[in-house]
């Protein structure tokens, strides 16, 4: 290489590279000259109901006995959810139950109870049941006899 063009290498380099990179861009003067975007954003949240956790005792006493059932429950519903609550044995001669803290609805059906929260959002319900078996004489324990549905409203 020329001993003379070794140090005028690199200002023909960056008068090349300027010179590309003039060509993509431009230089804009005067009243017309005003740049605008816009961008539109759309964030869609699937619908879901998940139950986090259903806890209950495992068993009840024949002797009638109240228990505390607490559900959470995550939903991206607007409306909220409800969940129905139905016996799954017979030999219960009364059922009743509340929410206690006043975080849901609980309303009466044919069939048992409609547990409701009306908003989207984690909700942690607890559920005040009492139980009255047919034979109060009995002793023991049977299994818990509640199901447990969700639903979307």
């Amino acid at each position: 290489m020329n001993p003379l063009a070794r140090p005028l290498l690199p200002l023909m380099l960056a008068l090349t590279v300027s010179g590309t990179a003039q060509a993509e861009s431009r230089m804009v003067t005067g009243s017309g000259g005003s740049a605008s975007a816009s961008i539109d954003f759309r964030i869609v949240v699937p619908p879901i109901i998940r139950l986090i956790a259903n806890s209950h005792p495992n068993r009840v006493s024949l002797a009638g006995t109240e228990a505390v059932q607490q559900l959470e429950v995550l939903t991206t519903m607007r409306q909220g959810f409800c969940a129905s609550l139905r016996l799954n044995m017979s030999g219960v001669r009364d059922w009743d139950v509340r929410s206690v803290g006043g975080a849901a609805q609980v309303l009466r059906t044919a069939d048992g109870y409609r547990v409701c929260a009306l908003r989207n959002g984690r909700h942690q319900v607890a559920l005040q049941h009492r139980f009255e078996f047919e034979s109060t004489a009995a002793t023991g324990e049977l299994p818990w006899p509640v199901q447990t549905d969700l639903s979307a409203l």
